[in-house]
């Protein structure tokens, strides 16, 4: 067993090392909706886009100001989204005009 333990550990450590040295990139399926127009898209588009499609947006529930920026703050503190605080703002307010309850 302790043979098998090594030689998965050094198996795992070398293709780290060989990995470490490459750049991978990957390509994106395009968008398939376009998100509101309004004060606070670009930052929405750029920080959600950097995780999911934009679709999870739409698919949500219509929420009002607190359950939308309670799923930023999800996103930055669960998920690691790189978010400033500015940002996370403006995007829970846009959330919630385009998006909340009555939309």
């Amino acid at each position: 067993m302790r043979v098998i333990t090594m030689a998965l550990t050094l198996t795992l450590a070398a293709t780290a090392v060989a990995l470490a040295g490459e750049t991978v990139t990957i390509t994106l399926p395009p968008e398939s909706i376009a998100l509101k127009a309004g004060a606070g898209l670009d930052q929405t588009q750029t920080a959600c886009r950097a995780c999911h499609s934009l679709d999870y947006i739409t698919i949500q529930p219509g929420g009002g100001p607190a359950q939308w920026q309670g799923v930023v703050t999800k996103m930055m503190k669960v998920y690691g989204a790189p978010i400033s605080e500015q940002d996370a703002k403006a995007i829970g307010e846009y959330l919630a005009t385009h998006y909340g309850p009555a939309q």
